[in-house]
């Protein structure tokens, strides 16, 4: 009879082994590379204007708000002409759109105090006279959490009756700020896009969408507003943020049961308005003395 061999130990898979590893990484490089490319593209969403800013309009104080956790802000307090020294009044934040600084910005709120309103413009972290920090949208906000914090520690502001108003990018981030504190009781948002992947895939395509991470995107905080008004404006012919982001910021909202209104103008641009549409500034002014008046 012929003998069986004995069967052979199978040889360890050590190419298989090897293929594991070099996927496991080339999973983290491109990971890394995927989180830095974010990063990078993120600071490429600011248009900060650093330097001096100039003196503050006639109606209006140069203020510094300090505070422990983050840098230096600059702002401008603007007062009714007829505002009695002390008297705490409704007082509105703004937070600015991208580019420039508050000497550009000082022009969409220099018509609110003629209505009664004080109203603090603030510069973020690295724009204007603000101390210089790396512009993210998380620093952002907190600076704008930390502008709400100033304005509801003065004696001349009524603590009860703020409120938010935010253009373009300045909507985004006053909307991530008053959805994380109840302080304001009303918001508008002019011009402001739905998320960050969708208003960067306007300008680069699919590849900016990919580039740029969610978080604190508007249709995530205007759901959150609970019990709180917001007014949102758009213009259909915005040449800089799509009209389409309007639509999706009101449906989210509604879909959260909050208290939402949604106001299409034509035939203006994406900040030419404050000059050519006086109804959107009487819009504005209308919605703040409903919500936060007596």
């Amino acid at each position: 009879m012929d003998e069986q061999a004995e069967p052979r130990s199978p040889k360890p898979r050590r190419k298989t082994n090897w293929r594991r590893l070099a996927t496991v990484a080339l999973a983290f490089v491109i990971g890394g590379v995927a989180v830095y490319l974010t990063g990078v593209a993120e600071r490429l969403f600011y248009f900060p204007s650093r330097g001096e800013v100039g003196p503050p309009p006639p109606n209006a104080e140069a203020v510094w708000i300090e505070r422990d956790d983050g840098p230096t802000l600059h702002a401008w307090f603007f007062k009714p002409p007829s505002a009695n020294a002390g008297t705490p009044l409704p007082t509105i934040v703004h937070c600015h759109g991208n580019a420039g600084n508050i000497a550009r910005h000082s022009v969409f709120v220099e018509f609110l105090p003629a209505a009664g309103f004080n109203v603090l413009l603030f510069d973020y972290r690295g724009y204007g006279e603000s101390e210089v920090a790396p512009p993210r949208r998380a620093g952002l906000i907190a600076d704008a959490r930390a502008a709400i914090d100033h304005v509801a520690g003065r004696e001349d502001v009524d603590a009860d009756r703020i409120g938010m108003y935010g253009l373009s990018l300045g909507g985004t981030i006053g909307l991530a700020a008053a959805a994380k504190d109840e302080r304001i009781k009303a918001v508008c948002s002019v011009a402001t896009f739905s998320t960050w992947p969708a208003v960067a895939s306007d300008f680069a395509g699919p590849l900016g969408s990919v580039l740029i991470a969610r978080g604190a995107d508007a249709i995530d905080s205007a759901a959150a507003l609970g019990d709180r008004p917001l007014l949102l404006i758009h213009s259909r012919d915005d040449e800089i943020v799509s009209y389409r982001h309007a639509p999706i910021l009101l449906e989210a909202a509604k879909a959260a049961d909050i208290n939402a209104e949604l106001l299409t103008f034509e035939g203006i641009g994406h900040v030419d308005w404050v000059d050519r549409e006086p109804a959107m500034r009487e819009a504005i002014i209308a919605f703040f003395l409903r919500e936060l008046g007596e």
